[in-house]
């Protein structure tokens, strides 16, 4: 087993391997950490003069992370995000500076992405993920009421007085597809403000990698087949100072009357995706990475194109068609695979 390599399990990107190793390189020593972090396993391998050194900046980094998702859960009744489904509709509430951060890269996402990348889905996705539970197909009724309260202008965002207002009862929010991606680079980060220089991070699926590895081109990441837990595509990514993330519905969705529903939303519909595909970002941060994955998970191919140039992002979609994979690439894309 090849430990440089790490692996894209759908619906996320995962680390192949992940024990307390150290390869003397360089005259540095690799470690590994991964301890479960916002719902999956949060994974950090770094370059470092000594194990006493990696530890102490391990430590710190998860700490960090707990920080972030003690902000941003809405699963946790303790998070500030969680809490905010309560406020009341016209007032404004003061929020942390790393929740208006979050707002306020979402809000740009949202605008750019026309809309299918939305964290005020939160009424919708806890729907679906009540219907997939239960195996019942939610009515219309339902998907109706849930897609009233949802939409980025029903909120108001106050940047200077660093507020928000909602305009509309019972919204819920959902940084789930953005959260993940935010705190991989903040670990970064924090990593390189102590001095390293060689380090990938993945939260989740969400990674970022910096600096090259000694004796290699970059860091090996390998993409998944579509609706495959374990089988790669033939060429993996070779990465260095990018960020990468991938969105899919190969295990996650439900079929009603003869059609699949996945479990990534539309936002502007109220239903899942009804067409398959794996969709992988190569991007700058693992903010935008995390997000524009979702969002070209959702959008037409133009739109697609079209977002991703404009975030300098490469974007490869694959599906299986027939038994037979078929992948189509934006950008360069292909330049970051392994020749």
């Amino acid at each position: 087993m090849n430990a440089n390599l790490f692996y894209l399990k759908k619906p996320l990107l995962f680390l192949l391997l992940f024990t307390q190793v150290c390869m003397s390189a360089a005259q540095q020593n690799r470690y590994a950490y991964s301890m479960q972090k916002m719902g999956s396993p949060f994974n950090i391998v770094l370059y470092a003069d000594t194990k006493q050194m990696a530890d102490s900046v391990a430590q710190e980094s998860f700490k960090l992370v707990d920080s972030i998702n003690l902000v941003c859960s809405d699963y946790d009744s303790s998070a500030e995000l969680y809490k905010l489904q309560f406020a009341a509709v016209g007032k404004s509430i003061k929020i942390s500076p790393i929740l208006m951060e979050l707002f306020c890269t979402a809000h740009k996402a949202y605008k750019d992405a026309d809309g299918s990348f939305d964290i005020t889905v939160g009424p919708l996705s806890r729907l679906w993920r009540s219907a997939r539970k239960a195996q019942q197909f939610p009515t219309n009724a339902a998907i109706n009421d849930a897609r009233n309260r949802v939409g980025f202008n029903k909120l108001q965002i106050d940047s200077n007085a660093q507020t928000i207002t909602f305009l509309q009862s019972k919204m819920q929010l959902d940084m789930g597809a953005i959260a993940k991606g935010y705190a991989a680079d903040k670990v970064l980060a924090l990593l390189q403000s102590h001095g390293i220089t060689t380090a990938l991070v993945d939260a989740g699926g969400d990674m970022v990698a910096f600096g090259i590895p000694p004796q290699k081109k970059g860091w090996t990441i390998g993409i998944n087949v579509p609706g495959q837990q374990e089988k790669l595509l033939e060429r993996k990514l070779v990465l260095s100072n990018k960020a990468v993330a991938t969105s899919g519905d190969a295990f996650q969705f439900m079929v009603h009357e003869g059609k699949r529903y996945g479990h990534i939303i539309d936002p502007r519909t109220g239903y899942g995706v009804t067409f398959q595909r794996n969709v992988t970002v190569v991007a700058p941060t693992a903010t935008t990475a995390d997000w524009l994955a979702t969002a070209c998970s959702i959008l037409t191919l133009e739109q697609v194109k079209i977002l991703a140039k404009k975030y300098k992002s490469e974007v490869l979609i694959t599906t299986l068609q027939n038994g037979r994979i078929q992948k189509l690439s934006f950008g360069k894309f292909d330049s970051y695979l392994e020749q």
